[in-house]
């Protein structure tokens, strides 16, 4: 097999593990078998290793030596330590984007807060997550430094899987209203108070996303569990 197909290929299972994690198919601290993988994806075990380093590389899996991989489980210094990295690089991102490209971050954000109201509304739990994701984005990607941007995809698939994972009904419509009044500010020229809600928003992460999962989902704040993987079907030429 050449190169290219294989890097393809990897691909493939890559956006496929990353989407199961993000869409809630697995949950946090699942134990991921490279075997099962493959053989539920109709692939050898080689793209599947490469796809679980690379999302280890974006926080989403724990390979441990001796032990296997597993999904990430986040304790509260994480996520504490998440909070601190988002309030110094978004802030400084609103702050650019505001400067560089204000009509069209304006525009952008409204819409996506926009978004994320009808999927509450519509009871859509993953839109509501990637509108939220959405929301946030804005701002990394219209600070045009590439330096930052880089920074933030550290982390952000990371974030997005917590909104997921960790997004209850009152977090969600909280969240909702918070983004309201960011947006209210900022069309209003009001950067330092959009920057002291931004603020505030990113930093009562900690106390929302350090819960239990969604009520009627396996916890798994406790031991790790193996993932049944039943829902994964072999990848399609």
């Amino acid at each position: 097999m050449d190169a290219r197909p294989r890097g393809l290929l990897t691909a493939r299972v890559t956006e496929r593990l990353r989407r199961a994690i993000l869409d809630g198919e697995v949950e946090l601290g699942d134990a991921l078998s490279e075997d099962k993988l493959a053989s539920r994806l109709g692939v050898s075990r080689s793209p599947v290793h490469e796809a679980l380093t690379a999302l280890e590389q974006e926080g989403l899996i724990d390979i441990r030596p001796q032990r296997g991989s597993f999904v990430f489980l986040p304790t509260r210094e994480d996520i504490g330590n998440l909070c601190e990295f988002r309030r110094m690089v978004e802030a400084e991102a609103l702050s650019l984007a505001m400067a560089r490209k204000r009509d069209e971050t304006l525009a952008a954000m409204t819409i996506a807060a926009r978004k994320m109201h009808e999927a509450i509304l519509a009871d859509d739990h993953y839109g509501s997550a990637n509108a939220d994701t959405e929301f946030h984005l804005v701002a990394i990607e219209n600070s045009a430094n590439p330096y930052l941007i880089s920074a933030y995809r550290l982390i952000s698939s990371k974030v997005s899987a917590l909104r997921s994972h960790r997004s209850t009904a009152l977090v969600k419509n909280e969240a909702s209203a918070e983004h309201f009044d960011i947006v209210e500010k900022l069309e209003n020229d009001d950067l330092p108070g959009a920057l002291a809600a931004l603020n505030t928003h990113i930093l009562k992460m900690a106390k929302r996303y350090d819960v239990e999962p969604m009520p009627g989902r396996r916890a798994t704040g406790r031991a790790p569990r193996s993932s049944s993987l039943d829902q994964f079907s072999p990848l399609l030429d």
